[in-house]
């Protein structure tokens, strides 16, 4: 069932992890825009998990777009200021939208 173009409300931003090095030769993650899109973007839920003796808040969301040619899941989507994980990409009508399942951590 194709979607509306209304039902794509948001702009959201796509982002790719690119590598430097840092004056002592490291390399350091860091992360530029790939590109703009608009999108839906719903909430799935949420719940604590520890990770490193540390609580975490993680909430899951699901952001449709359309299509985007080499979005991988190492990329990650920035939101109304807030960052989402992409853990999942499932392609859908005929490579016309995308829905990308993604995870926000939040130290609680």
């Amino acid at each position: 069932m194709p979607l509306n173009a209304g039902e794509l409300w948001t702009r959201v931003t796509l982002q790719k992890p690119t590598t430097s090095k840092n004056e002592v030769g490291e390399a350091t993650l860091s992360w530029s825009d790939f590109q703009t899109v608009w999108a839906n973007v719903q909430a799935l839920g949420g719940r604590e998990a520890q990770r490193y003796a540390e609580t975490v808040g993680l909430s899951t969301h699901k952001v449709t777009i359309r299509y985007v040619t080499s979005l991988t899941t190492s990329y990650r989507v920035v939101y109304n200021g807030r960052t989402l994980e992409i853990g999942q990409i499932n392609e859908l009508d005929r490579r016309l939208y995308m829905e990308l399942i993604c995870t926000e951590r939040a130290a609680s």
